[in-house]
């Protein structure tokens, strides 16, 4: 199993993680660290490597799931996963990669082919769609949600 970190500003992390548990099921092997604006960057960093590092005792690799490219937690991420080989850091992240990433990462023990396949799902997940386009592919609407 591949485990996961889910890590940025504020209440991301957090609340994709619900999200995930919401649509997905609850998860194992799964750490949220969020990086919040009043808590010293030491403790974030502690918080972040600990995470990684008890994944590591457990799983195959790790994958951190980030917000932005360049902000401090994906900047730290990087410093931490420099120190190991089976650490994959992604930015950008959404709630589409971490849906599939949830269900596969049992199945695959490769962190860098899973790292990739959660980039594509990611891309995939941000389109832009139309009402007509939507009401010829959608069949039947499901009133009870997701």
């Amino acid at each position: 199993m591949i485990g996961c970190v889910i890590t940025g500003h504020g209440e991301f992390a957090p609340g994709l993680s619900l999200a995930v548990e919401m649509i997905a099921g609850k998860q194992e092997k799964f750490e949220v660290v969020a990086f919040r604006e009043d808590q010293p960057l030491e403790l974030y960093e502690s918080n972040l490597r600990q995470a990684i590092e008890s994944l590591q005792q457990d799983t195959e690799g790790v994958i951190v799931f980030s917000d932005l490219l360049g902000g401090t937690p994906f900047r730290t991420a990087m410093v931490i996963a420099s120190a190991f080989d089976n650490v994959e850091v992604l930015t950008g992240s959404n709630l589409p990669m971490l849906i599939e990433i949830g269900l596969l990462r049992t199945f695959e023990s490769d962190v860098k082919v899973l790292a990739a396949q959660a980039v594509n799902t990611g891309k995939e997940g941000i389109q832009n769609p139309q009402l007509a386009e939507l009401s010829n592919q959608v069949e039947e609407v499901d009133t009870e949600g997701i």
